[in-house]
């Protein structure tokens, strides 16, 4: 009986791949919520207490505030800290990552934040390092680059000039569009950092009804369209940065490493190993893009963000790239662990040419793994475990799935979903 339920969840007849529709991951769905890249919300005003109320909750006030207490000495955060301080924004898009595999959420200008990667935490602030960036070249000599997030690092007094805030922040927005339709989303950039390059952006997390296998993965895609509007051929470079962190400072902890992952059919990338601290379980990132007859992939292994651990700058980084248009030349292999006090990250290029009048894609994926789930001093393990072990030498493997099967995973979410949005009795929301 059980076997035969498990049977079914696994593998339901709406995960067939006949009669699935052909979906063009450059176009928005045809209902989405939108915002302009340069847009910034308003943050959600707080809500005060009266006297009474204040009165009435304080004795539940005081109850809690021991047990954080008693939590935080014993080394453990509370689920119930009410006093912790939230950062409050109003800049959420669709977050990344399957059911039950932790998250991680995306702000509709280009942020990566709210990293949900261990149960009772969240670390809410954005990690800028992540980034997505574009270089172009055309024949005339004109080149154009820019991270692909219409916010940019605040330089402070102790920055040496070295960090990501070297970087092009260029991006100015205006006639950029975030369309986000859960589990999907789509990044728009018309005209920017190229007036004659269009560049669409959509991110994927399987999210998938009656697929509860490929529905458990700590895993999202991300599949560039580039659409060259130019009478002349555009070289074109995406990069895709990492830090390795899992959020708030863990990155500056120190003893995290880096290694280059390369897989026998084209996905080449960064495995970063995360020295997890305060008990929880390891996690490993790891980053890829695929390679074919028209993509070429480069990486790079480790830069420093900051702090003194040994490697390149991510200013050297960032200028070998907009010099040569890949890694090629970078003469870079090793990395050695992080020193406490620095901060490591990783990079992946994807280089091509798109003739004029043409359209061409690449396609990136992150996963992270990190099977075990720890309350107190029991271990469980994440569903996905079962198809990928609970070694925690996985994120590879996911990363590579991911890429070869997001087709897929798109064609069943359109089914789902397109019945709905073309329904004309429901309203738009």
């Amino acid at each position: 009986m059980d076997n035969g339920v498990k049977e079914t969840l696994e593998h339901d007849d709406f995960t067939s791949n006949s009669a699935l529709p052909e979906v063009n991951p450059g176009k928005p769905a045809s209902l989405t919520w939108q915002r302009q890249l340069n847009s910034i919300g308003k943050p959600p005003a707080g809500f005060g207490l009266s006297f009474k109320e204040i009165m009435f909750l304080a004795p539940i006030g005081f109850r809690l505030w021991r047990y954080t207490r008693e939590e935080e000495a014993i080394g453990r955060r509370s689920i119930f800290d009410i006093f912790r301080k939230h950062i409050i924004t109003s800049d959420h898009g669709v977050p990344l990552g399957g059911i039950g595999a932790g998250s991680i959420g995306r702000g509709y200008r280009g942020e990566f934040q709210r990293f949900k990667l261990f149960p009772t935490i969240c670390e809410e602030g954005p990690i800028l390092a992540n980034q997505f960036s574009a270089f172009v070249s055309r024949p005339n000599g004109k080149t154009y680059s820019t991270v692909l997030c219409a916010r940019s690092p605040e330089v402070t007094k102790e920055s040496t000039g070295s960090g990501i805030e070297s970087w092009d922040w260029n991006l100015k927005g205006e006639k950029c569009t975030y369309h986000g339709l859960f589990p999907r989303s789509w990044a728009v950039y018309e005209g920017e950092p190229d007036p004659e390059l269009r560049i669409s952006c959509r991110q994927i997390s399987p999210f998938i009804p009656h697929n509860y296998k490929e529905s458990s993965l700590p895993v999202a895609v991300f599949t560039f369209t580039l659409t060259n509007t130019g009478r002349t051929s555009a070289d074109v470079t995406l990069l895709f940065t990492w830090a390795n962190s899992v959020g708030g400072i863990s990155g500056f902890s120190g003893g995290h490493l880096n290694s280059k992952l390369k897989m026998e059919d084209g996905v080449r990338g960064i495995l970063l190993h995360h020295k997890t601290a305060n008990g929880q379980p390891p996690l490993t990132f790891a980053i890829a893009a695929k390679e074919t007859n028209e993509v070429r992939v480069s990486e790079c292994p480790c830069f420093i963000i900051s702090g003194n651990s040994g490697g390149i700058s991510a200013q050297d980084m960032w200028h070998e790239i907009k010099k040569n248009g890949s890694f090629d030349n970078l003469g870079y292999e090793d990395c050695s662990p992080s020193k406490p006090g620095s901060s490591i990250g990783a990079a992946v290029a994807a280089s091509l040419t798109v003739p004029p009048g043409s359209v061409r894609r690449v396609t990136f994926s992150l996963a992270w793994d990190s099977p075990e789930v720890r309350f107190g001093d029991k271990t469980y393990y994440k569903r996905y475990s079962r198809y990928y072990g609970t070694l925690g030498d996985a994120a590879a493997k996911i990363a590579n799935d991911a890429i070869y099967d997001h087709s897929t995973w798109e064609s069943q979410i359109e089914s789902w979903q397109r019945p709905i949005l073309e329904d004309k009795r429901l309203p738009d929301w």
